[in-house]
C-alpha cells in the first residue's frame, strides 16, 4: 500500500487489507507506485515469487 496515496486513503487501504487478512508492504509513494518507485515494486514481487 502507498502511504502518500490521495486516490485511496491509506487508512482505508489498511482497513481493507486487514479485513482481507492480506499481507501488505507499505511504501512511501503516491497512487502511481509502479512508475514512481519501481525498485520497491520489483522487490515486493520478487519476495512474493520466492
Amino acid at each position: 500500500m502507498t502511504r502518500g496515496d490521495h486516490a485511496i486513503n491509506p487508512d482505508l487501504q489498511r482497513f481493507m487489507t486487514a479485513r482481507a487478512n492480506a499481507r501488505t508492504t507499505e511504501v512511501d509513494a503516491s497512487h502511481a507506485v509502479m512508475p514512481s518507485r519501481p525498485e520497491a515494486v520489483t522487490r515486493i514481487i520478487e519476495q512474493a515469487a520466492g
